[in-house]
């Protein structure tokens, strides 16, 4: 059993009120006398103010605070400052702008006694005819559906994603997340790559989070093409570690890929015009990705 624990929560521009209260009441009834906990929300330099003034009452909950810094250092960094203003053995990550997805959430990461990093999952819960014409939606439902505990244990390191997971304080402060990373995307990916490489063990449970709130595609369109630029600017490092530059090296390979990005160029704005509008395609979304990465190459 899990003696200690910080409930850490990166945050920016969304309220997360609700989702602290949650934990704090699961966290307040675990049956272990011994059982001490914290939760801490960090907002990153949140731009809107109403939300800010939401999230300090935060503090007014027990064993809860709220820390509010004045600038964005990125999805890296908030979570090494997070870990560094932790007190306990082990640290609970979750993205602030989920729900959680059973009233044992807690007393499950708590019962994994011994483990190194658990990674808990994702479910997606929404209107499926409100929301057919979502491209996130869409992705989503679909990656659920084909990554179970046991499916992403098969491939445990490039599956390992931020959004819920468990992991000893002092594994993250010797192995920190690489604060280069100040874009949207892939830093998680990264660190399951570091923790390969340290010998650190990551175990995939079932232990989902809730995910029920779906940005409009544009917005979606505009955070992958930030991730593209993510995945472009550490390809090297991240090389073994993603599909799309697995994608590139093979038209690279057979001397495809000058051809592939000036045929993406003639296409790109009808494919952005389909994702961003009310029947995006999943097909489409991949090649819009593959594109932009391998376009990236020849851009001047």
């Amino acid at each position: 059993m899990i003696n200690s624990l910080s409930i850490l929560l990166p945050s920016y521009n969304n309220c997360c009120t609700a989702l602290v209260k949650a934990l704090q009441t699961q966290a307040a009834t675990i049956p272990y006398k011994a059982f001490r906990y914290e939760i801490i929300v960090a907002d990153d330099g949140s731009t809107d103010a109403r939300i800010i003034n939401q999230n300090i009452a935060v503090n007014d909950l027990p064993h809860c605070r709220f820390i509010c810094r004045q600038h964005n250092t990125g999805r890296a960094a908030i979570r090494n400052f997070l870990a560094q203003q932790a007190q306990y053995d082990y640290l609970l990550f979750i993205d602030s702008d989920r729900k959680l997805g059973n009233t044992d959430f807690i007393a499950r990461y708590v019962a994994l006694d011994g483990i190194e990093v658990a990674c808990g999952g994702l479910t997606v819960q929404g209107n499926p005819e409100l929301l057919c014409h979502n491209i996130r939606y869409q992705l989503e439902t679909l990656y659920e559906q084909h990554n179970s505990a046991a499916e992403r244990q098969q491939r445990a390191y490039s599956n390992f994603n931020t959004s819920n997971f468990l992991t000893r304080r002092d594994i993250l402060l010797a192995i920190p997340f690489d604060e280069r990373f100040k874009k949207y995307g892939y830093e998680d990916v990264l660190w399951g790559k570091a923790l390969r490489q340290h010998h650190v063990d990551i175990m995939h449970i079932n232990n989902p989070i809730v995910l029920d709130d779906f940005e409009s595609n544009a917005a979606f369109v505009a955070k992958m093409e930030e991730g593209m630029d993510t995945l472009h600017t550490f390809q090297h490092e991240l090389r073994g570690y993603s599909r799309l530059i697995a994608s590139a090296d093979k038209l690279q390979r057979y001397h495809l890929k000058h051809l592939a990005a000036g045929l993406f160029g003639c296409v790109k704005k009808s494919i952005k015009a389909n994702l961003t509008g009310n029947k995006p395609s999943l097909f489409l979304f991949n090649i819009y990705k593959l594109g932009l990465l391998i376009a990236k190459d020849y851009q001047r």
